[in-house]
């Protein structure tokens, strides 16, 4: 009788974990004029900027089988481009006031949403950190084509890490700002989760996990508030990210194993001391997902043309919460790199 609980309990487990999901990778993607609806929401109730409201063309970019949804804040035609990556479960529109006012520093900002992000398609939060990396590539090409090759990179959290390995991977980038870093090699990386303890004594057998990760149980969702800390993080636009991540229509509040397994495993294309773009790295006294010494070793191995910008007291969401410091600071020093 209890063996047979036992089994019926692990049976209903395991379909309503497919049942999650399920749901979670069939999350509806709005309508454009939806979207267009609470874009323009964002711009005048939320950052309190009328002026984004139809400051960017929006456009769609076929890539391996995907569609990449492009939000292209232009400056003139030979200026430089900055191609932007957001973070983590949300979309390049949230960072609107970061796109627009760059973009007003004299560049064409092209931010995107990467595959299962925001409206690009793609099932939702299914991904791989190779994937993003790709997904940017393909982009910073299309936009050598569109613009010039006066191309830099940059990205927020998750996608601070993708613009990192786009730095390793891309000759042609004049330079990446990378607000937070990551280089698979290091001893410590599971330090950037909720529970390290939890996820330490996995990080010696990643290499035999990777068949299940690339195998359809790979896209087994695993809400983001499990592996990291959301009530610890602190933003003026986004108060209670628990709650954003749940409602916002365009937002992720889960994503695959496949996901979490690759951010963790993924080989970068050459090591950190033999990158050659120069890179910014941006960091925030308050944030709480990746810690300050992590950041500043991986940065001490660079040996190319760096900077490492630090913002105390700040919250892991910087580029939110930061944009009028920032800003300046940052198209200052890309401005310097892609004259030379």
């Amino acid at each position: 009788m209890n063996r047979n609980r036992l089994v019926t309990g692990a049976a209903a487990c395991v379909l309503g974990y497919l049942g999650y999901s399920v749901m979670q990778w069939n999350r509806p993607v709005p309508s454009d004029e939806a979207v267009e609806e609470y874009a323009e929401y964002l711009a005048t109730e939320i950052m309190g900027m009328k002026e984004l409201v139809g400051s960017w063309r929006e456009e769609v970019l076929p890539v391996g089988g995907q569609e990449l949804h492009l939000y292209h804040f232009e400056s003139k035609p030979d200026d430089p481009v900055m191609v932007f990556v957001p973070g983590t479960s949300v979309y390049a529109l949230l960072y609107a006031e970061y796109l627009y006012k760059f973009s007003r520093q004299g560049f064409n900002v092209v931010g995107f949403d990467p595959r299962g992000h925001g409206k690009s398609s793609g099932k939702r939060g299914v991904y791989t950190l190779g994937g993003l990396v790709e997904d940017t590539l393909a982009v910073i090409d299309h936009c050598v084509r569109t613009y010039n090759d006066t191309v830099a990179v940059s990205g927020s959290s998750q996608g601070g890490m993708v613009a990192f390995y786009c730095a390793a991977a891309e000759p042609r980038l004049k330079a990446a700002v990378c607000h937070n870093v990551i280089s698979p090699d290091e001893p410590d990386n599971e330090r950037m989760t909720r529970w390290p303890f939890l996820f330490r004594p996995m990080m010696p057998f990643l290499d035999t996990l990777r068949p299940l990760a690339e195998s359809p149980l790979g896209e087994l969702m695993t809400p983001i508030a499990l592996y990291l800390d959301l009530k610890a993080e602190k933003s003026r636009l986004v108060p209670d990210v628990s709650r954003f991540l749940r409602d916002d229509p365009l937002a992720l509040s889960a994503v695959s194993f496949s996901a979490l397994h690759s951010l963790a495993s993924t080989p970068i294309a050459r090591k950190v001391e033999d990158i050659q773009t120069p890179v910014m790295v941006i960091h925030s006294g308050g944030d709480n997902i990746f810690p300050e010494d992590c950041i500043r070793r991986v940065y001490g191995r660079l040996r190319c043309d760096k900077e490492f910008v630090y913002i105390p007291d700040a919250p892991h969401l910087v580029m939110l919460d930061h944009v009028d410091e920032l800003v300046p600071r940052i198209s200052a020093w890309v401005k310097e790199r892609v004259r030379d």
